[in-house]
Order: C-alpha cells, then structure tokens, then sequence
C-alpha cells in the first residue's frame, strides 16, 4: 500500500512539472495591430503594437527581444523602431514605435522571429510576417479640400438668410418703437376726434398688434437659428463620414506612447545614448581631420 502511494505522488510531481515546463515554451503571438494586410494606416506616430499569450514585462528580457523584430518598407530597408511597454496595463504587450514618419501610399512589412522571450522564460517557436499600408495622404488633401468648400457654400447659405432675418427684425424693431412712442392716448385723442377712453382702448389695440408681431419674429428668428444649427450639424456629419469611409477619425489630440504609460527599457535608453555619443566622437574626429589638412 505504502509503495502504490509513493509511486501515485511520483506520477503526480512528474505530471505538474512537465506541465509547468510545456506551459514555459508555449509562447504565442495572440495578437498583432494592425492586421495582417490592413490599409489606411497614418504615417505619423505608428506603432505595431503586438500581444503575447504570457506575461513580457522583463526588461532584460525585451531588451533582447529588439533583434527579434523587423519593419521593412517595399524596398526591404529595416525601419527604425523602439519598443514600448505598459507593465501595470498591458504586461502582454509590446509596442513598436516608429521612429520616422512613414511613406505615403506604401506597403511595409512587419517581421517577429522565432526566440521571443517572455518573462516566465517561454520562447516563442515559430515566427510570422505581417503587413499594412499607409493611407495616400495626398488623396485625402483632395478630399479634404472638397469638403471644406461644400461646408463653406452651406455656411455662406445659412449666414445669407440669418443676415436677412437680422435686417428685416431689425427694420421692424425701429418701425415699432416710432410707433409705440406716438402711441400717445391724449394725442390719439385730439388727432382722431374721440374720448381719451377711447383713445386707451384703441392704443391698447395696438400695442398689443406690436406685441404679437415682435412675439412672431422672435419665434421665426429662433427657427432659423435652430435651421443653421441643423445645417451645421448635418455638415459636421457628412465630413466626419466623408473622413470614416477614407480610415479617419477624430481625436481629441495628439497623443505620445509615453503620455498613454508606456515606456522605453532602460537597456535600449542606454543602447541608444551610447550609438548618439558615439556618433558625437566620431564627427568629432573627422573635423578635427579636416582642420588639420587645412593647415
């Protein structure tokens, strides 16, 4: 009995090691953004951003994993790239950042090769290649630029009537002020021949035709505005669908990966002020050469 339950704890810390061990390798891309062959991309500020099926957030770890990426443009030249991370919002992603603004209307290539590491030490098997497209950026000048003059014809249309209105409540106002001031029950009296009560009665009468009338003007003039407003709304809506249908949309502003929360590793931070200093040395050499050639 002593021996069959010796040998069952035996099968059971075999089964959860080897386990453990599968579930280590088993890294996997779950996903990649953009899409495989997905257009319409802005050429300012891209990123591929690339999710894993474990947990990346080791710097060491993604200090490495730099050399197992590639972007490539069509004529196969390796894109500048950083790679940015969320530990406390994404720990299973990693964002390729690009460094320059890329090429209108052109096709690039995003390459992830076998050896990714994550932080529980899985490694990624088999690698893949994906590709996206920058959007024809002069195309949506065009496009634009169309827009904005239909807009400005419907806004020319709508200020036109609001400027009539204005002119015509205007003329009224002044109309009806002369009129309400010679609204005099004693003067209406003597110029008409009857009793001052019947002078009140008749000046009554007619402040109430003003009343009304200015009452009327105020709602046709609160029409219109409701019209312009409806106008306006209906050519915010036809631009913002104009820009949907060519893959744009409107944000409240620029934002950098590092205003999101994400960060550069601190490895990478220092490769790449290394790579600048070095740079500053050796043009600092060749100028030095060159002024002593001079002499």
């Amino acid at each position: 009995m002593k021996r069959i339950t010796a040998l069952i704890s035996l099968i059971l810390i075999l089964t959860v090691f080897s386990s453990t061990a599968i579930f280590a390798s088993g890294l996997t891309v779950t996903d990649i953004t953009p899409k495989d062959g997905e257009t319409g991309k802005q050429p300012q500020n891209m990123a591929v951003k690339v999710t894993f099926s474990q947990n990346m957030m080791d710097e060491t770890a993604i200090a490495a994993n730099k050399a197992f990426f590639k972007i490539k443009n069509a004529q196969g030249v390796d894109q500048a790239f950083e790679i940015m991370y969320s530990a406390e919002k994404y720990p299973d992603q990693l964002w390729l950042v690009l460094e320059q603004t890329l090429e209108s209307d052109s096709e690039y290539s995003v390459e992830i090769l076998p050896g990714v590491m994550s932080a529980e030490g899985g490694t990624l098997d088999e690698g893949m290649t994906t590709t996206f497209k920058i959007r024809n950026t002069a195309t949506d000048a065009k496009v634009s630029m169309g827009l904005m003059a239909v807009m400005m014809i419907f806004m020319f249309s709508a200020t036109s009537k609001a400027a009539k209105k204005t002119a015509e409540k205007q003329s009224f106002e002044a109309s009806g002020k002369i009129k309400e001031e010679n609204l005099n029950p004693y003067k209406i009296s003597k110029i008409k021949g009857i009793s001052l009560e019947e002078a009140t009665v008749y000046v009554e009468k007619e402040k109430a035709k003003i009343a009304k009338k200015e009452q009327k003007l105020e709602e046709e003039k609160r029409r219109i505005e409701a019209e312009r407003a409806a106008e306006m709304e209906a050519i915010e809506a036809e631009l913002q669908a104009a820009e949907r249908s060519e893959g744009k949309f409107r944000v409240a502003g620029p934002q950098s990966v590092k205003d999101a929360g994400g960060r550069v590793p601190r490895a990478i931070v220092k490769k790449n002020k290394a790579r600048r200093e070095a740079e500053k040395a050796a043009e600092k050499i060749r100028n030095s050469n060159k002024n002593k050639k001079k002499k």
